[in-house]
Protein backbone atom coordinates (compact mmCIF):
# COMPACT_ATOMS: atom_id res chain seq x y z
CA UNK A 1 0.00 0.00 0.00
CA UNK A 2 0.59 3.62 -0.63
CA UNK A 3 2.56 5.44 2.53
CA UNK A 4 3.06 8.28 1.50
CA UNK A 5 3.19 11.01 -2.05
CA UNK A 6 5.40 13.95 -2.42
CA UNK A 7 5.99 16.31 -5.11
CA UNK A 8 9.20 18.45 -5.31
CA UNK A 9 10.61 20.60 -8.27
CA UNK A 10 14.23 20.02 -9.76
CA UNK A 11 14.65 23.13 -11.82
CA UNK A 12 12.79 24.53 -14.57
CA UNK A 13 13.01 26.25 -17.90
CA UNK A 14 11.44 29.45 -19.63
CA UNK A 15 8.92 29.66 -22.54
CA UNK A 16 6.08 31.97 -23.89
CA UNK A 17 2.92 30.89 -22.03
CA UNK A 18 1.13 31.50 -24.87
CA UNK A 19 2.85 28.30 -26.79
CA UNK A 20 1.45 26.31 -24.03
CA UNK A 21 -1.98 27.51 -23.97
CA UNK A 22 -2.99 30.07 -26.68
CA UNK A 23 -6.64 30.50 -25.49
CA UNK A 24 -5.73 31.84 -22.03
CA UNK A 25 -2.26 32.62 -21.94
CA UNK A 26 0.33 35.74 -22.32
CA UNK A 27 3.31 35.89 -24.85
CA UNK A 28 5.50 36.86 -21.63
CA UNK A 29 8.28 33.87 -20.89
CA UNK A 30 6.93 32.10 -17.79
CA UNK A 31 8.21 29.47 -15.56
CA UNK A 32 7.59 25.53 -16.47
CA UNK A 33 8.69 23.38 -13.55
CA UNK A 34 10.43 20.00 -14.35
CA UNK A 35 8.37 17.79 -11.36
CA UNK A 36 9.13 15.03 -9.67
CA UNK A 37 6.31 12.73 -7.46
CA UNK A 38 8.29 11.04 -4.30
CA UNK A 39 6.45 7.76 -3.71
CA UNK A 40 6.73 5.31 -0.49
CA UNK A 41 5.17 1.80 -1.06
CA UNK A 42 5.07 -0.24 2.00
CA UNK A 43 6.82 -3.21 0.55
CA UNK A 44 8.38 -1.71 -2.91
CA UNK A 45 10.20 1.46 -1.01
CA UNK A 46 10.88 4.22 -2.57
CA UNK A 47 9.59 5.25 -5.76
CA UNK A 48 10.21 8.34 -8.25
CA UNK A 49 8.29 9.11 -10.72
CA UNK A 50 10.28 10.95 -13.25
CA UNK A 51 13.62 12.90 -11.98
CA UNK A 52 13.73 16.49 -13.39
CA UNK A 53 16.60 18.51 -14.70
CA UNK A 54 20.39 17.98 -13.65
CA UNK A 55 23.02 19.98 -13.72
CA UNK A 56 24.16 17.36 -16.20
CA UNK A 57 22.14 18.95 -18.54
CA UNK A 58 24.82 21.97 -19.05
CA UNK A 59 27.58 19.13 -19.69
CA UNK A 60 25.92 17.55 -22.73
CA UNK A 61 24.48 20.89 -24.26
CA UNK A 62 27.77 22.53 -24.69
CA UNK A 63 28.52 21.29 -28.16
CA UNK A 64 26.22 20.97 -31.67
CA UNK A 65 23.87 19.80 -32.63
CA UNK A 66 22.95 18.85 -28.48
CA UNK A 67 23.86 22.95 -27.75
CA UNK A 68 20.26 23.74 -29.99
CA UNK A 69 18.44 22.58 -27.06
CA UNK A 70 20.14 24.94 -24.54
CA UNK A 71 19.32 27.71 -26.61
CA UNK A 72 15.60 26.52 -27.58
CA UNK A 73 15.15 25.57 -23.95
CA UNK A 74 16.88 27.44 -21.41
CA UNK A 75 17.51 25.57 -18.35
CA UNK A 76 17.61 26.53 -14.49
CA UNK A 77 19.06 23.95 -12.53
CA UNK A 78 20.89 24.09 -9.36
CA UNK A 79 22.83 21.07 -7.38
CA UNK A 80 20.95 21.99 -4.39
CA UNK A 81 17.96 21.77 -6.06
CA UNK A 82 18.12 18.68 -7.60
CA UNK A 83 16.09 15.53 -7.32
CA UNK A 84 18.97 14.02 -5.48
CA UNK A 85 19.70 16.77 -2.89
CA UNK A 86 16.09 17.40 -2.53
CA UNK A 87 14.91 13.72 -1.61
CA UNK A 88 17.99 13.65 1.08
CA UNK A 89 16.60 16.79 2.44
CA UNK A 90 13.27 14.60 3.00
CA UNK A 91 15.58 11.87 5.05
CA UNK A 92 15.30 9.47 2.23
CA UNK A 93 19.27 8.55 1.22
CA UNK A 94 19.88 7.90 -2.84
CA UNK A 95 20.31 4.22 -2.41
CA UNK A 96 17.13 3.72 -0.77
CA UNK A 97 15.24 4.94 -4.10
CA UNK A 98 14.12 0.75 -5.35
CA UNK A 99 12.25 2.25 -8.50
CA UNK A 100 12.34 5.29 -10.60
CA UNK A 101 9.29 5.01 -13.27
CA UNK A 102 10.78 7.28 -16.63
CA UNK A 103 7.18 8.59 -17.99
CA UNK A 104 9.12 9.13 -21.58
CA UNK A 105 12.86 10.21 -22.29
CA UNK A 106 12.67 13.63 -22.91
CA UNK A 107 15.47 15.74 -21.02
CA UNK A 108 13.29 17.17 -18.63
CA UNK A 109 12.14 13.86 -17.10
CA UNK A 110 15.49 12.11 -17.59
CA UNK A 111 17.62 14.97 -16.08
CA UNK A 112 18.84 13.49 -13.45
CA UNK A 113 18.21 9.82 -13.76
CA UNK A 114 21.84 8.71 -13.80
CA UNK A 115 21.86 9.88 -9.95
CA UNK A 116 19.88 7.00 -8.63
CA UNK A 117 22.68 3.83 -9.14
CA UNK A 118 20.85 1.65 -7.07
CA UNK A 119 17.12 1.81 -8.78
CA UNK A 120 15.34 -0.30 -11.29
CA UNK A 121 14.37 1.80 -13.88
CA UNK A 122 10.25 1.53 -15.62
CA UNK A 123 10.07 2.91 -18.67
CA UNK A 124 8.73 1.64 -22.61
CA UNK A 125 11.54 0.16 -24.36
CA UNK A 126 9.73 0.93 -27.43
CA UNK A 127 10.12 4.24 -27.04
CA UNK A 128 13.43 4.37 -26.41
CA UNK A 129 14.42 2.48 -29.45
CA UNK A 130 12.59 5.18 -31.31
CA UNK A 131 14.96 7.60 -30.11
CA UNK A 132 18.09 6.24 -30.38
CA UNK A 133 17.51 5.25 -33.79
CA UNK A 134 17.46 9.17 -34.86
CA UNK A 135 20.34 11.08 -35.88
CA UNK A 136 22.07 13.24 -33.30
CA UNK A 137 19.83 16.16 -34.72
CA UNK A 138 16.86 14.11 -35.02
CA UNK A 139 17.15 13.22 -31.26
CA UNK A 140 17.86 17.04 -30.55
CA UNK A 141 14.67 17.92 -32.29
CA UNK A 142 13.15 15.05 -30.78
CA UNK A 143 13.96 16.77 -27.09
CA UNK A 144 16.08 13.24 -26.74
CA UNK A 145 19.55 13.80 -25.45
CA UNK A 146 20.83 10.40 -25.21
CA UNK A 147 23.93 11.46 -22.94
CA UNK A 148 22.01 12.30 -19.89
CA UNK A 149 21.08 8.01 -19.23
CA UNK A 150 23.41 5.99 -17.41
CA UNK A 151 25.64 3.66 -19.32
CA UNK A 152 23.54 0.91 -17.26
CA UNK A 153 19.93 1.87 -18.17
CA UNK A 154 19.08 -1.68 -20.04
CA UNK A 155 20.87 -3.74 -17.27
CA UNK A 156 18.99 -2.15 -14.74
CA UNK A 157 15.85 -1.88 -16.42
CA UNK A 158 12.56 -3.46 -15.92
CA UNK A 159 10.93 -2.35 -19.49
CA UNK A 160 7.56 -1.82 -20.10
CA UNK A 161 6.47 -4.44 -22.85
CA UNK A 162 8.13 -7.17 -20.23
CA UNK A 163 6.05 -5.70 -17.16
CA UNK A 164 2.78 -6.43 -20.05
CA UNK A 165 2.91 -9.75 -19.37
CA UNK A 166 1.10 -9.61 -16.04
CA UNK A 167 -1.60 -7.77 -17.95
CA UNK A 168 -3.48 -5.25 -16.97
CA UNK A 169 -6.39 -3.88 -15.16
CA UNK A 170 -9.58 -1.57 -15.48
CA UNK A 171 -9.21 1.72 -13.49
CA UNK A 172 -13.16 2.64 -12.88
CA UNK A 173 -11.96 5.59 -11.20
CA UNK A 174 -11.39 6.97 -14.74
CA UNK A 175 -14.26 5.67 -16.48
CA UNK A 176 -14.18 3.53 -18.86
CA UNK A 177 -11.91 2.08 -21.35
CA UNK A 178 -8.88 3.30 -19.08
CA UNK A 179 -6.81 0.43 -18.21
CA UNK A 180 -3.34 0.29 -16.51
CA UNK A 181 -0.28 -1.95 -15.55
CA UNK A 182 -0.48 -2.95 -11.67
CA UNK A 183 3.50 -2.78 -10.76
CA UNK A 184 3.45 -4.28 -6.94
CA UNK A 185 0.41 -6.54 -7.29
CA UNK A 186 -2.33 -4.44 -4.95
CA UNK A 187 -3.52 -2.46 -7.54
CA UNK A 188 -1.86 0.62 -5.59
CA UNK A 189 0.12 2.07 -8.50
CA UNK A 190 -1.18 1.87 -11.90
CA UNK A 191 1.16 2.27 -15.10
CA UNK A 192 -1.02 4.50 -17.53
CA UNK A 193 -0.12 4.95 -21.61
CA UNK A 194 -0.99 8.52 -22.45
CA UNK A 195 0.06 8.21 -26.06
CA UNK A 196 0.81 11.27 -28.41
CA UNK A 197 3.55 13.28 -26.83
CA UNK A 198 6.14 10.63 -27.35
CA UNK A 199 5.86 6.97 -28.90
CA UNK A 200 5.49 5.48 -25.19
CA UNK A 201 4.59 8.22 -22.55
CA UNK A 202 3.50 6.87 -18.96
CA UNK A 203 1.10 8.29 -16.52
CA UNK A 204 0.57 7.04 -12.87
CA UNK A 205 -3.01 6.24 -11.33
CA UNK A 206 -2.23 6.53 -7.28
CA UNK A 207 -4.66 4.74 -5.34
CA UNK A 208 -4.27 5.23 -1.32
CA UNK A 209 -6.55 6.70 1.68
CA UNK A 210 -7.17 9.45 0.32
CA UNK A 211 -8.18 10.61 -2.91
CA UNK A 212 -6.11 9.39 -6.38
CA UNK A 213 -3.81 11.15 -8.16
CA UNK A 214 -3.45 10.72 -11.77
CA UNK A 215 0.17 11.70 -12.85
CA UNK A 216 -0.26 12.73 -16.29
CA UNK A 217 3.78 13.76 -17.14
CA UNK A 218 3.36 15.64 -20.70
CA UNK A 219 -0.59 14.58 -21.74
CA UNK A 220 -1.19 17.86 -20.45
CA UNK A 221 1.33 20.58 -19.50
CA UNK A 222 -0.63 22.90 -17.48
CA UNK A 223 -3.71 22.54 -15.52
CA UNK A 224 -5.80 24.61 -17.86
CA UNK A 225 -4.96 22.77 -20.78
CA UNK A 226 -6.93 19.56 -19.50
CA UNK A 227 -9.54 21.95 -17.79
CA UNK A 228 -10.53 23.43 -21.52
CA UNK A 229 -8.83 20.66 -23.26
CA UNK A 230 -6.75 23.76 -25.24
CA UNK A 231 -3.67 21.89 -26.85
CA UNK A 232 -0.54 24.16 -27.45
CA UNK A 233 0.61 26.10 -30.46
CA UNK A 234 1.69 24.59 -33.65
CA UNK A 235 5.05 25.44 -33.25
CA UNK A 236 4.84 23.69 -29.68
CA UNK A 237 3.94 20.52 -31.36
CA UNK A 238 6.74 20.53 -33.33
CA UNK A 239 8.22 17.69 -30.73
CA UNK A 240 4.84 15.37 -30.71
CA UNK A 241 5.28 12.04 -31.76
CA UNK A 242 1.59 12.06 -33.21
CA UNK A 243 -0.34 15.28 -32.71
CA UNK A 244 -3.68 13.69 -33.46
CA UNK A 245 -3.02 11.06 -30.60
CA UNK A 246 -1.66 13.79 -28.10
CA UNK A 247 -5.59 15.72 -28.87
CA UNK A 248 -7.23 12.30 -27.85
CA UNK A 249 -5.32 11.60 -25.21
CA UNK A 250 -5.92 15.46 -23.89
CA UNK A 251 -9.25 15.66 -24.38
CA UNK A 252 -9.76 11.90 -22.38
CA UNK A 253 -7.99 13.64 -19.52
CA UNK A 254 -11.07 16.57 -19.73
CA UNK A 255 -13.27 14.55 -19.77
CA UNK A 256 -12.43 12.58 -16.53
CA UNK A 257 -12.00 16.13 -15.22
CA UNK A 258 -15.20 16.89 -15.59
CA UNK A 259 -16.70 13.73 -14.71
CA UNK A 260 -14.57 13.74 -11.29
CA UNK A 261 -13.00 16.31 -10.35
CA UNK A 262 -12.03 14.64 -6.83
CA UNK A 263 -8.84 12.86 -9.09
CA UNK A 264 -5.68 14.93 -8.94
CA UNK A 265 -4.48 15.52 -12.31
CA UNK A 266 -1.28 16.30 -12.09
CA UNK A 267 0.55 17.94 -15.06
CA UNK A 268 4.55 17.73 -14.92
CA UNK A 269 4.89 21.54 -15.80
CA UNK A 270 2.04 23.41 -13.86
CA UNK A 271 3.68 25.50 -11.13
CA UNK A 272 0.06 26.37 -9.93
CA UNK A 273 -0.56 22.65 -9.41
CA UNK A 274 3.35 21.96 -7.96
CA UNK A 275 2.41 24.77 -5.35
CA UNK A 276 -0.51 23.77 -3.97
CA UNK A 277 0.72 20.16 -3.58
CA UNK A 278 4.76 21.02 -2.46
CA UNK A 279 3.66 23.33 0.56
CA UNK A 280 0.97 21.01 1.85
CA UNK A 281 2.34 20.37 5.25
CA UNK A 282 1.93 17.00 5.38
CA UNK A 283 2.08 14.11 2.61
CA UNK A 284 -1.48 13.35 1.20
CA UNK A 285 -1.10 9.44 1.82
CA UNK A 286 -0.39 8.90 5.17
Amino acid sequence: MITSVRFLEAGFCRHPEKGVNPKSGHFRNVRFPASVAVVEHSKAGVILFDTGYSPRFYDVTRRFPEKLYALVTPVHIEPETTALAQIEKMGIRPDDVRHVILSHFHADHVGGVADFTRARYLYSSEELRSFRALSRFGQVKSGFLNALLPTDLEARAHPLNSILTQGTVAIPELGEGWFGTDLFGDESLLLVPLPGHTAGQLGLFIRGPGAPYFLVADAAWLKSSFEENVTPMRLAQMIFHDRAEYARTLSRLHEVHQKRPEIQIVPCHCETTLASLVHREEPPHV
